[in-house]
């Protein structure tokens, strides 16, 4: 149920009661029909050149006999519409009233004046009929009160012509005014109200999300700035305990260094957090920089098999790696691509046990691909289709079950794009995943 209240909508004008609304709507009304606007009125004026014609030789041959008074609206209407066709501006300001009082002028001119003529090629009951369909069951560019002007003008026309020609009754009354009104009218009124509310709700919608992007952007920027802020206090806390657990291992003091290494593990997890959250908002600020660098691959690549075989070993995974000899120096920024890697790689570690985790590396020319395949539990469809979404596991118990925030996926994927590449995932549930990165060989443009 649609709340007019809400939406400021004239019950019975249709149009919107705070000023500023009415005026962009009527703006966005503009932009959207001035096309249709501007040749309705050129094609309009003349279609009255062969109506002048045809009136003229109704009211009796030759143009002497036709009252002068007829061709008034003509040759006021003339030279406005030109000014119309011509500037624009004054097109968009008085189009709306011009069709009004312009038709209106037009029709009663017409029906006073007509005389029956079954030859005539343009009596005023065929004028009428388009004028109303044109009105009210197509786009026509005015609105509703005018159009109901227009409606009680053009059925008073029609009335005024029947009178003349004894073809209507007094009880045929309600008939002809009746009907514009009952389809004409209602339409009008009907479209106009549903066009309003449209405009109203896009107006809500694009106002909600410059606000949610707004807000999106402030959060991702102060979490960006506070980078520093966050990490130092907690490399100050694992730095100390640290210290602490040496200071009690030389003393013997079991008991301190295992709580003292709770401590120390539960900083490292924390950082790890908060380094997610950073890189991530980090990436939406549009604040993530990329050091490119050229490496050696091999090097990097034996750096990574250290980092990850411990993790991946600790579920009695076996760790494999397939790589080409082709391949001798990358550049990048390797301490980015470690990041995307070593994702790669303890995601699959995590979800595998007694199984294989494969780090396969792939040459192609000017790019490289590095997949990440393992052998546990796998994913399903519904699973495959929201992996890649931020702070979302695989299903409701993943988080329960093997931890994680769900954002280094879809940071690696981010990054990974930003480098000029792409981030695949393949999977099959029951029988293993396999994530995959193509970037070039050589990065020449970072991508935000």
């Amino acid at each position: 149920m649609i709340d007019y209240d809400e939406v400021e909508i004239n019950r019975f004008t249709r149009t919107f009661t705070d000023p500023d609304m009415e005026a962009g709507y009527l703006e966005d009304r503009w932009e959207k029909n001035k096309r249709f606007i501007r040749t309705v009125v050129i094609a309009g004026h003349f279609l009255f050149y062969p109506i002048i014609i045809d009136d003229v030789n109704q009211l009796g041959p030759g143009v002497s006999n036709v009252p002068v008074t007829y061709f008034i609206p003509f040759i006021l209407s003339f030279p406005i519409t030109w000014m119309l066709i011509l500037r624009e501006d004054l097109l968009k300001e008085h189009y709306s009233n011009y069709f009004t009082f312009v038709n209106m002028a037009f029709m009663l001119n017409g029906a006073y004046y007509y005389n029956l003529d079954h030859s005539a090629t343009f009596p005023p009951g065929v004028i009428v009929v388009p004028l109303t369909i044109l009105l009210f069951f197509m786009l026509y560019p005015i609105n509703f009160l005018n159009s109901l002007l227009l409606v009680v003008t053009s059925s008073t026309g029609f009335l005024i012509y029947l009178s003349n020609i004894d073809l209507i009754e007094n009880s045929q009354i309600f008939y002809v005014y009746g009907m514009p009104f009952a389809y004409g009218g209602f339409v009008k009124w009907s479209n106009e109200n549903n066009r309003r509310l449209d405009y109203w709700k896009n107006v809500e919608l694009n106002l909600l999300s410059i606000k949610a992007e707004s807000a999106s952007k402030a959060k991702s920027e102060f979490l960006a700035n506070m980078s520093h802020e966050l990490r130092t206090p907690l490399n100050a806390i694992i730095g100390y305990s640290e210290m602490l657990i040496e200071e009690a291992e030389d003393d013997e003091l079991d008991n301190y260094v295992q709580d003292l290494s709770k401590v120390h593990s539960s900083g490292e997890h924390l950082l790890s957090l908060i380094n997610e959250i950073l890189d991530l908002s980090k990436i939406e600020a549009g604040k993530m920089e990329m050091y490119i660098e050229e490496f050696d691959f091999n090097l990097h690549l034996d750096q990574i098999e250290a980092t990850a075989k411990p993790l991946i070993e600790k579920n009695h995974n076996k760790f494999v790696i397939d790589k080409p000899n082709d391949i001798k120096n990358l550049t990048n920024d390797q301490t980015k691509l470690r990041q995307i890697l070593f994702n790669m790689l303890s995601n699959a570690a995590k979800f595998t046990k007694d199984g294989v985790v494969t780090l396969a590396v792939s040459n192609y020319g000017d790019k490289i691909r590095f997949a990440v395949s393992d052998t546990g539990i796998g994913m399903n469809p519904e699973q495959l289709g929201k992996v890649f979404e931020e702070f979302t596991q695989a299903e409701s118990s993943t988080s329960k079950n093997y931890g994680g925030t769900g954002l280094g996926l879809p940071i690696s994927k981010k990054i990974a794009e930003m480098m000029g590449g792409i981030m695949e995932v393949e999977s099959e549930e029951g029988k293993g995943t396999t994530f995959s990165i193509t970037i070039p060989v050589v990065v020449s443009e970072v991508k935000k």
